[in-house]
């Protein structure tokens, strides 16, 4: 471990649970971000809890769109390629302009000294988020400000019977080198780019991709809950975003892809 590893505070996480707990919508905000140690990889890690926004998500719906999970890929570097609805090849298959003869076959994604894991609030509300904006007049006290225990009820049980889609964004460099340690490349990230797009059912699965990802080294910077069946994939309708988890179990009346983040 480098000297300025050992000067970092010793704010040490262990589980998946512990990196990134559940937060619900009455709770106190997160940290804005923290550095702490994930003890089983014996990594440094910067983790943050800042807000999403469609900029954000914009950033990778070319990999939504085209890419296939557990592959890595290069962000092409004309947008048309994207827009024309081309498929991209995984990296696997398409190093061919830069990667020296003896690495075209396999991708050799570097561990960052210290990744950084952005936890916002596809990672963190959970199906029984407390729900405070009832508009069905369930309390009597007009100026009751606390969650409706009968809407978080009602849309808890809906949203947990939705089938969802969790996704995470990886990325990191790609190494030229063959050594490696742990499942990852430890030469320097100045390589080029790659990303990852991993698919879970569950926001503890996800998270516990996260927990791994970062162990490995990778940073997670995107993530975001779609209904299953309604991946963008080669869609060309509108994609629509829902400030409320639970609000991907309603019905819609159109074509449009719902996606939280």
């Amino acid at each position: 471990m480098s000297q300025s590893q050992e000067s970092l505070p010793d704010d040490k996480i262990s589980t998946p649970h512990e990196f990134i707990p559940a937060r619900y919508f009455g709770e106190s905000n997160l940290e804005a971000s923290r550095i702490i140690k994930i003890s089983p990889f014996k990594r440094i890690v910067l983790l943050t809890h800042h807000r999403a926004y469609a900029a954000d998500f914009s950033q990778y719906q070319w990999l939504f769109r085209h890419g296939t999970p557990d592959f890595w890929y290069e962000k092409p570097s004309n947008p048309e390629y994207t827009l024309k609805g081309m498929a991209l090849q995984p990296l696997a298959s398409a190093m061919t302009d830069f990667a020296p003869s003896s690495t075209r076959n396999d991708p050799y994604p570097t561990a960052l000294e210290m990744p950084r894991v952005w936890a916002s609030g596809a990672l963190t509300t959970p199906l029984d988020d407390d729900i405070y904006d009832c508009t069905a007049g369930h309390s009597r006290d007009g100026d009751f400000m606390g969650a409706c225990h009968q809407c978080t009820d009602e849309k808890s049980g809906a949203i947990e019977s939705t089938d969802l889609v969790y996704y995470l964004v990886i990325s990191t460099s790609h190494s030229m080198e063959r050594a490696y340690n742990g499942g990852s490349a430890t030469a320097p990230s100045h390589g080029r780019q790659i990303y990852k797009l991993i698919s879970c059912g569950s926001r503890e699965a996800a998270v516990i991709e996260a927990f791994c990802a970062a162990g490995y080294g990778w940073n997670v910077i995107f993530s975001c809950v779609m209904r299953l069946g309604e991946t963008l994939g080669e869609h060309e309708g509108k994609v629509e975003r829902v400030d409320s988890l639970w609000k991907l179990a309603e019905m819609k009346s159109g074509g449009e892809i719902r996606v939280f983040y």
